[in-house]
């Protein structure tokens, strides 16, 4: 096994991978953590993914570690994507808009699955939340590379709060759109009953009163403001934050 570790720049909770001129990311669509992709449309171009941190800004410790097989993983980790890429001249990882630079020690020319996993993610948004600023960071990030064939991106786990916020937003907007016949603002509670019903583990920390695990159904509410916002029909609720959650835990005990 080959290891780098460094500090890069997070901006608007994201980092990014980088493949290197001539290289490419395999992913179509938001997955897990990888929430924006830039695939470029000639040999030269960059293509990059954009990777979600648990904090809204500042350094993040990543360390990268480039196997012969797939390892084993970390219990301690709260949230896990995997992609595939082909590697390019160089693959690196760096800071929001590319403030710090971290070299994956990877081959060129071949094709790479990568597990993004973030280890003690929800201490570090806690952290974060808090104003603890100046503290050095709770949390680690891991990029875990490996040789392979082309496989779909997946979801491996998001057991944090912090986590789900991210994660669900593919199956948010899908409900979303799904439930376009629904009048408002009836859509709205049965949105809320079907991230519950998807996501049952989740509703029944909301139901045992863990109040940060309302945030993954909160991205489907959010989705659902946001595809509404002309016509203004949820305009009082997306103010008031306390009765979204009177909302939410409602729904979850009714689902328990």
């Amino acid at each position: 096994m080959l290891s780098v570790e460094g500090k890069v720049v997070a901006d608007y909770s994201q980092v990014e991978l980088h493949v290197g001129p001539g290289g490419a990311v395999d992913v179509r669509e938001a997955v897990g953590l990888v929430l924006v992709l830039d695939q470029g449309h000639a040999p030269e171009a960059d293509a990059r993914a954009i990777l979600t941190v648990a904090r809204q800004h500042g350094d993040v410790p990543v360390r990268v570690e480039v196997h012969d097989g797939p390892p084993p993983a970390d219990p301690r980790w709260d949230a896990v994507t995997e992609l595939s890429v082909r590697s390019g001249d160089a693959v690196t990882v760096t800071g929001w808009a590319g403030e710090g630079t971290l070299a994956v020690p990877a081959p060129a020319g071949v094709g790479l699955r990568v597990r993004y996993a973030v280890a003690d993610g929800q201490a570090g948004s806690d952290q974060f939340a808090d104003g603890r600023w100046d503290e050095p960071p709770a949390e680690t990030y891991v990029l875990q590379v490996w040789p392979a064939p082309p496989a779909p991106a997946e979801l491996v786990s998001a057991s944090a709060p912090w986590a789900q916020y991210w994660a669900f937003g593919p199956g948010a907007a899908a409900a979303v759109q799904r439930l376009a016949d629904v009048p408002d603002p009836e859509r709205l509670v049965t949105l809320v009953d079907e991230a519950l019903a998807a996501h049952p583990d989740t509703a029944a920390r909301v139901r045992a009163g863990d109040e940060r695990f309302r945030l993954g159904v909160i991205r489907y509410a959010q989705e659902l403001f946001r595809v509404t916002h002309a016509n203004g029909v949820y305009a009082d609720l997306q103010r008031d934050h306390q009765a979204l959650a009177r909302l939410i835990d409602a729904r979850a005990a009714l689902a328990g």
